[in-house]
């Protein structure tokens, strides 16, 4: 089954906590200028205030800003990279990812974001190298995601035992990863472990959404067959047919009812 890319982290982490409300100014703080680390820091943030607001215009212009007071500003090419990358400009993105590791390549956020955008290309053992390498950064607070991104490399390469591996790992780190959860869930059902796949199945339910998604119901009603739970069967199996009647799960279940 092929797994969306919303799946992957593709949160920005920039080293910056900032509240940005409005984005009202435009033009260069010259006061700023006086000190390239502080104007970087509130530009980066006025940036990533415009791309989340749907203006990657105005972000590339704030951090086009940024890289005349410091041409090599690392930060400001990860960021760029990633409002090219929104935008579908993936040579651009490519481009300024590089040329922001190439300044520094400590840069685990960034790197984390550049195997993001090689795995979306279909680059997938580019995108491997990438993750791998974020991984080997045991300071990085994001390194669960890292290896939970190396699970869906896996299985892209149809490498299902190596993606059992990596989101197993991932969970070690964090278990508040209801994806990585998700996928342990389909995988051991898949090999017929399904003592595991409800542990991690209910790992999964705590940390979803009040709607739960419609793969999650339909392995939920895999489950609930197996350990005769006819109630939860009976529920998952309302809350598809009412929230998802036009997803492929349903039709699979739809399916199921006549194979029985």
């Amino acid at each position: 089954m092929d797994r969306p890319i919303h799946y992957l982290l593709k949160v920005l982490i920039f080293g910056v906590v900032l509240s940005v409300s409005g984005c009202v100014s435009t033009l260069p703080d010259e006061k700023a200028t006086r000190d390239p680390a502080v104007y970087e820091q509130k530009n980066l943030g006025i940036a990533f205030g415009f791309l989340q607001q749907g203006y990657p215009a105005r972000a590339i212009g704030r951090l086009e800003e940024i890289l005349k007071v410091n041409s090599n500003s690392a930060r400001a090419y990860g960021m760029l990279g990633v409002v090219y990358q929104s935008q579908g400009e993936y040579d651009l993105a490519v481009k300024n990812f590089s040329r922001s590791l190439s300044i520094d390549s400590s840069a685990s956020d960034v790197r984390n974001n550049y195997g993001v955008l090689l795995y979306e290309t279909g680059k997938y053992t580019q995108a491997r190298t990438q993750f791998e390498k974020v991984t080997e950064d045991v300071y990085y607070q994001q390194r669960s995601r890292a290896f939970e991104n190396l699970g869906f490399v896996a299985l892209k390469m149809s490498d299902s035992e190596q993606a059992k591996k990596q989101f197993e790992r991932a969970l070690r780190l964090d278990r508040n990863l209801p994806k990585a959860s998700l996928e342990m869930t389909d995988l051991l059902i898949e090999s017929g472990n399904y003592v595991e796949a409800e542990r991690f199945f209910e790992n999964y339910q705590r940390l979803s959404d009040s709607r739960p998604e419609a793969r999650g119901l339909w392995l939920g009603i895999k489950l609930a067959r197996v350990f005769k739970k006819y109630d939860q069967l009976d529920e998952y199996a309302d809350q598809l047919t009412r929230f998802y009647p036009g997803s492929q799960e349903y039709r699979n279940y739809r399916a199921s009812l006549r194979n029985d």
